[in-house]
Order: structure tokens, then sequence, then C-alpha cells
């Protein structure tokens, strides 16, 4: 049964989620590292198998470079999104920014297997060029593409709205009793979101 532990981080409260299934854990989208390693609670037999970026805005990225550094695991982000990643001019909000350092992998076409977990990668660019949803089971996690009642923002550095509608359509798609973590705020499904939201 898999496990997960939502844990709001870093200057804009992005929403890291911590996964454990068996032995085998996933972080995605770590804001910030004191935090997100605090609420961690590994076994000695725990192994963090990566990291999973949805998109490359520095307030989903920040505990990134010391998490891969203690645990030694690969971390994930669409290509389209490293030059956005590595670079604090395009990625900055509010007199904030920050830069990852560390080597980054892009996700398969559609499928990674990582330990006990098997993964569903979602194109959804709009919000950023390298936007993704992860779907694991029957959870998806939406990152800034898709929020409870709302959809990310378009203004900055590589969105789209033609890319964005896009990508919801995609997710309309989708098996509606998907249960939705998005990158803030909180949970939803995707049935309620066809209801109440007025971008779907």
């Amino acid at each position: 049964m898999m496990k997960i532990l939502k844990v709001p981080a870093g200057v804009f409260q992005a929403n890291c989620y911590i996964l454990k299934k068996n032995r085998s854990v996933l972080i995605i989208d770590p804001g910030s590292y004191r935090k997100i390693s605090s609420c961690l609670e590994l076994e000695p037999e725990d192994r963090v198998e990566g990291i999973l970026l949805t998109h490359g805005h520095f307030d989903h990225f920040g505990g990134v470079d010391k998490l891969a550094k203690e645990f030694r695991c690969p971390v994930y982000l669409a290509k389209e999104d490293v030059i956005l990643a590595k670079n604090p001019e395009l990625n900055s909000l509010g007199g904030y920014t920050a830069v990852l350092h560390c080597d980054t992998s892009d996700y398969p076409a559609k499928h990674l297997t990582l330990g006990d977990f098997d993964l569903e990668i979602l194109y959804t660019p709009g919000h950023t060029e390298g936007s993704v949803c992860i779907r694991i089971e029957n959870h998806l996690f939406t990152g800034d593409t898709l929020f409870h009642n709302s959809v990310g923002r378009t203004d900055l550095y590589g969105g789209s709205d033609h890319k964005l509608f896009q990508s919801l359509r995609l997710l309309c798609s989708l098996d509606p009793k998907l249960i939705i973590h998005p990158g803030h705020d909180e949970e939803s499904t995707l049935e309620e979101e066809f209801m109440t939201n007025p971008y779907l």
C-alpha cells in the first residue's frame, strides 16, 4: 500500500509529496531541504529511489541539490525545463530565485519504474514548456498545471495559454476518479474539477 505525505515548503509553500511503498521512497517537488528532510523519517532499509520534478520553477526544487547528494538518487526533470532550472534570470518571481546545480535525467516517453513504483508520465506543457503530471496508481500529481478550481499561470518564461488548454484536454480524458495532488493548496479529484473548475 502506498503512503503519501504532503509537506508544504519554501517561500511559496509549494506542496512536496513524500511517497512510500514497501521500502521504496519517492520525493516529488521538494521546495525546501530542511523541512522536507525533517519529515522523511526513513527506516534503515528504506531507499530513496528518485526525486521527481513536475516542472522547473525554483519554489519546487529548492531542496533538490542537498537531497540528491544525501541520498545519491537520480533527479528527473523534463529536458525542456532544464534551461529554466539552471538560469536564475529566467527563474525568478517576486524577488526570489534559485539555481538547480545537480545533474538531471529526462523523463522517458510514458512510463518509468523506480523501485516498487510504476509511474505514468503525462507531458502537460503550458505553465512551463516542460511541465509534467505524474500518475501513480489512482493518484495524479499535477504540479502547477492543475489546481483545485484553478490552473497554473502562463505569463512566466515558457508559459503558453494554447499549450495549457491542450494539456487540460488531455487531463479531461483520464479517469475522473483520479485523486489530484496539486503543486499548491488542497487535494481534489478529477471528477470534482470537471464539475467546479471553470477551466475544465
